[in-house]
């Protein structure tokens, strides 16, 4: 309601901190908040530190990021392994990153390994000369690295508590400490500039391994016919991932760095030297496992949609059926649809376990007995089961690539010019791939579907796939029939 009133001078300072190279010193102290985290409240290690910026502090930083990341995309400065704050990547885009790589090497034939790295307090370590380093050689100079350097530098952060005396909350604060290193906690640049920092990590690595990278989350791996050979390459890249975390200012947490191993039955893979070998691991947010089976995944995420249904069923019986549904895309189906396009093609049994929890849900949702159909209920309530979301998040992610087309083979109008070709492959593993699964799915679409793209196929394949509740994906594949 201010905003008449507050551009003009907020404007005003913008441009004057732009062009004179300067941070404004007000809006450099950051308050921080103590949250328990779980345990005892006397112990400080239980706490999580919440930390707060002036919000015109973020304003500006906006401004900054825009003309920033601007700069680096339309010079091609970024490299395409990190997934972190990136247009167009994600937390999803680097878990396909990771699954793919690993069943495209096993049907080569190749042994796989994946090096987990954990980064100690990743953000607190940076030095800022560091920092300003690297923003020097990806061209950033001149006025533009004064401001950087104002940004970074005489920052100060208190501790703020709420006390409450006799019914009445005051706020007390710490005397104030100063930050002489790491990025601002809670700031908007801070993040950007930690992906820019380790921007030439994967360089650095060469080709003694991929790496997929996620803000401060960083997966090594190596693939190598041998299992000598990959002990060898193996250790290679994780002294070399240490030496690169040496000269910047970070410090890997080896008892928390977990190796997988992922290969042919009866074939030992070697355990990297100081890292912990382990059957599964957690990978942002999703478990996977070194039989790539999603089951240890599947079997988390039944216990999250299970402790979901007990809150819709609450709000549902003291709330009217809009806030449930509101209530189930934020609760239920936010859980149900992460990353759901590489552990979608599960078995059908692993699947149907978490059918059965939708089903449950919607069944709340609609006021309906257990024994009742639901199927219908999908449909007028507008909710695609995880089959329908499965073939959406598929079909789109080969929609957003380069996957070849008949009509990018062919020279002249064939009836398959919509359809993408089918690669050849010997493992059934590979076939749960998003890349190939989205291939096959999209084939199989109707002729009116296959002829959109972006926008237009996602608008249009959702009411198609609401129209059509899909229990399994045998039940797409027949549709025709």
């Amino acid at each position: 309601h201010c905003s008449t009133e507050l551009i003009p001078p907020l404007t005003h300072v913008v441009n004057m901190s732009l062009t004179q190279g300067l941070f404004p010193s007000a809006l450099k102290q950051a308050k921080v908040y103590p949250k328990l985290k779980k345990g005892s409240a006397l112990e400080a290690s239980n706490y999580r530190p919440i930390s707060l910026l002036p919000t015109f502090s973020k304003v500006m930083e906006k401004v900054v990021l825009r003309r920033l990341m601007n700069h680096c995309e339309t010079n091609h400065l970024l490299t395409g392994k990190q997934h972190g704050f990136l247009k167009g990547r994600s937390t999803t885009s680097a878990i396909i990153a990771l699954a793919e790589f690993i069943v495209e090497n096993l049907e080569s034939g190749k042994l796989v390994t994946g090096i987990m790295l954990d980064f100690s307090k990743a953000f607190d370590c940076l030095g800022h000369s560091l920092i300003l380093g690297k923003l020097g050689s990806l061209g950033v100079g001149g006025t533009a690295m004064k401001w950087f350097k104002s940004y970074l530098e005489g920052r100060s952060q208190v501790v703020e508590l709420t006390e409450i005396n006799r019914g009445l909350s005051q706020a007390i604060r710490s005397n104030p400490l100063p930050i002489k290193r790491g990025v601002p906690q809670g700031s908007v640049l801070g993040p950007v500039l930690f992906i820019l920092l380790t921007n030439d990590m994967p360089r650095y690595l060469g080709e003694h391994c991929e790496a997929v990278m996620y803000a401060d989350d960083t997966t090594l791996l190596l693939a190598e016919h041998s299992p000598d050979e990959l002990a060898v390459q193996s250790y290679i890249a994780l002294e070399m991932a240490y030496q690169y975390c040496h000269e910047n200012d970070l410090a890997v947490n080896a008892s928390k760095t977990k190796q997988l191993a992922f290969g042919r039955r009866g074939v030992l893979v070697q355990t990297v030297p100081g890292v912990s070998l382990e059957e599964y691991s957690a990978f942002l947010g999703v478990i996977i496992d070194n039989q790539i089976s999603w089951s240890r995944h599947i079997d988390a995420l039944t216990a999250k949609l299970s402790s979901c249904i007990y809150v819709l069923k609450r709000i549902r019986q003291s709330g009217s059926l809009e806030t449930a549904m509101i209530a189930y895309y934020a609760l239920f189906q936010s859980h149900l649809q992460y990353g759901l396009a590489v552990w979608g093609a599960s078995t059908a049994t692993n699947t149907k376990r978490i059918l059965v929890l939708q089903k449950r849900a919607v069944r709340i949702l609609a006021g309906i007995n257990s024994t009742d159909s639901c199927k219908e209920v999908f449909a007028t309530l507008k909710i695609m089961t995880v089959i329908s979301l499965y073939i959406k998040e598929v079909v789109l992610y080969v929609d957003a690539g380069t996957l070849p087309q008949g009509s990018n083979i062919h020279s002249y109008n064939t009836r398959y010019a919509t359809h993408y070709t089918m690669p050849r492959h010997h493992l059934t593993l590979y076939e749960k791939t998003p890349a190939y699964m989205g291939r096959k799915l999209h084939n199989l679409l109707p002729n009116e579907l296959r002829t959109l793209t972006g926008t237009r196929l996602k608008t249009a394949l959702t009411a198609w796939l609401i129209d059509k509740p899909f229990y399994t994906l045998e039940e797409f594949l027949q549709w025709k029939n």
